[in-house]
């Protein structure tokens, strides 16, 4: 859900595998809204086409053969199971906050909105995601990290 750390763990990945000279680029879900999908609102119909933009934008760069790491609210579980058939090499990572931690931290103020996931909006539980992870806000995303960079490297 919204703050639960999908942007800090995508930077995270992102400067470990860039030692390794690969070509990796990060889509996050709150830069494609700045910056691309601005026009939409957070209406489920919105977030269901700006859910499909992004998985566009992932595919273009992954035909250019970049490893894509992507952090996105999902909520749409056809539009997961979609993107394991979609992609070449997909990985779906979860991270698990308590919504009580979430609302208290509150670190965008999103909490405090509208249309909210999490809120008053339905978060679904993803759909058979490859890797389960909780965010503790300390140390312990290091090793959260590690798991991650073996799951990355065995596909």
């Amino acid at each position: 859900m919204s703050g639960s750390g999908k942007s800090f763990y995508a930077k995270k990945i992102f400067q470990k595998l860039q030692k390794k000279e690969r070509k990796i680029f990060i889509i996050d879900g709150d830069d494609v809204r700045k910056y691309i999908t601005y026009n939409l609102g957070y209406s489920l119909n919105d977030r269901q086409k700006n859910s499909k933009i992004i998985s566009d934008l992932c595919k273009y760069f992954e035909s250019k053969n970049y490893l894509v790491i992507c952090s996105i609210l999902s909520i749409f579980r056809d539009h997961q199971k979609r993107n394991r058939k979609f992609f070449n090499k997909y990985i779906q990572i979860s991270i698990e906050v308590p919504k009580k931690k979430l609302i208290k931290r509150n670190n965008k103020s999103i909490y405090n909105k509208r249309d909210v996931v999490g809120k008053n909006i339905k978060f679904p539980k993803p759909y058979k995601p490859d890797l389960l992870i909780n965010n503790d806000f300390d140390e312990t995303y290091k090793a959260n990290l590690k798991k991650i960079i073996a799951l990355i490297n065995a596909k």
